[in-house]
């Protein structure tokens, strides 16, 4: 009898323990996924916003990029607010770059000569594993330069912060 609790106490603890595993398309062919981004989760949403501030231009009142749409949906217009900063900083405190660019909010102009535009944003969850894949084009019109960038990064989840993984 003793045995049989000890199994239902374990049944009981891995139903209840939540794994995430998905794969998600946020951006594609200039179509968002906002039932997703209606309820994304914290760590997605910090990847998803860390990326986006990374390498988008900045967002305008009326501006309608992609990247401006997402982070409508993600609740989080005012990239340079005390707010977004910190949470950015919390959990991308592995990553040096970004928390220098963090201190001092340098995002593109949004009529400036450099211009990227999202192509394609990808989310795939596998328990406390989260990557990103994402598509990006772009130029530097002063200086007739352009570029097509498209990446994946794997991250950790660890404790509100992103561990970058190989």
């Amino acid at each position: 009898m003793r045995a049989l609790g000890f199994v239902i106490i374990i049944i009981l603890f891995s139903c209840t323990k939540q794994t995430f595993r998905y794969s998600q398309t946020i951006l594609e062919n200039d179509t968002l996924n906002t039932s997703f981004l209606q309820h994304i989760q914290v760590p997605e949403k910090a990847l998803v916003a860390g990326y986006l501030f990374a390498y988008g231009n900045a967002c305008a009142q009326q501006t309608k990029t992609n990247k401006c749409l997402i982070l409508q949906q993600l609740k989080m217009d005012n990239e340079c607010s005390k707010t977004h900063i910190s949470f950015l900083k919390k959990w991308f405190a592995e990553d040096s770059m970004l928390k220098s660019k963090l201190i001092r909010c340098p995002v593109l102009p949004t009529e400036g000569a450099i211009q990227n535009t999202f192509k394609t944003i990808q989310l795939k969850r596998e328990a406390d594993t989260l990557t990103i894949s994402f598509h990006i084009v772009g130029a530097n019109i002063a200086q007739e330069k352009n570029w097509d960038i498209q990446q994946t990064k794997k991250y950790l989840i660890e404790k509100s912060k992103f561990i970058p993984l190989k």
